[in-house]
């Protein structure tokens, strides 16, 4: 006897395995007669493709790569604790498990133009706000036993766009353990920390996570730089 959760997996396999075949034969059946060549030509690709597609390939063509795409889900729509570490999409409000594979093959919403716009925001602070205001501030790297003048990387993750603060040595990229992150979503990835950000998020406003120690942001005096950044580009701030 199986269980529930093998009876749960070979239902999966078999969704993935036949469910596109399955749909082009019984498209290829019902043509009418006088369809045109190009038609069975686009069914034959398919039929050709479809033991190469599952959900899961999908899931990494076009979900991983989508506005509303996260790398878990939420128990309910306005609960954030994480349940279970599923993909889920918060434009349906469903985990990607419960959908179908031609539910997320014939998906739209797959713009990461809100994805971009957070990059450019993000870019814009580093370039427009912290390097004027840092010009003259030194990060302290202990394994060097030296300071260093502050440089910044940007890194997309998620539904967010991080601001690493850091310095190059010969070249390379080293980080200083100050992180700033902006978004407008939250996100389970924050765990217990998310209640901090969900209290200051004013709808419709992106947020400034700022992540640094308490003791490294007083040495650097760059408080009140946050602040203004936040100010002035109309942004909510929480200090993790």
């Amino acid at each position: 006897m199986k269980d529930d959760a093998e009876e749960e997996n070979d239902r999966d396999e078999l969704e993935g395995d036949g469910e596109l075949l399955f749909a082009v034969k019984a498209a290829q059946q019902s043509l009418p007669e006088g369809t045109g060549p190009n038609v069975w030509e686009v069914l034959a690709f398919v039929e050709g493709m479809a033991p190469f597609i599952d959900k899961e390939t999908l899931i990494k063509l076009k979900c991983a790569s989508c506005d509303h795409y996260a790398p878990a889900f939420f128990s309910g729509e306005e609960e954030f604790g994480v349940v279970e570490p599923r993909a889920y999409c918060h434009s349906k409000r469903q985990p990607l498990h419960h959908l179908s594979l031609f539910t997320i093959a014939k998906c739209p919403e797959h713009s990461r133009e809100e994805q971009e716009q957070l990059m450019d925001l993000a870019n814009s602070v580093v370039e427009e706000d912290l390097r004027p205001a840092l010009a003259d501030k030194k990060l302290y790297d202990r394994n060097a036993f030296a300071s260093y003048d502050v440089d910044y990387r940007t890194i997309s993750k998620r539904n967010m766009a991080c601001i690493f603060f850091g310095h190059r040595d010969e070249g390379e990229f080293v980080e200083s353990g100050i992180r700033v992150c902006i978004l407008r979503r939250l996100d389970p990835g924050f765990g217990e920390d998310t209640a901090k950000i969900r209290a200051v998020q004013t709808y419709g406003r992106p947020v400034m996570v700022v992540m640094a120690a308490r003791q490294i942001r007083r040495q650097m005096d760059i408080d009140e730089v946050f602040e203004g950044i936040a100010e002035k580009r109309e942004m909510d701030i929480v200090y993790l």
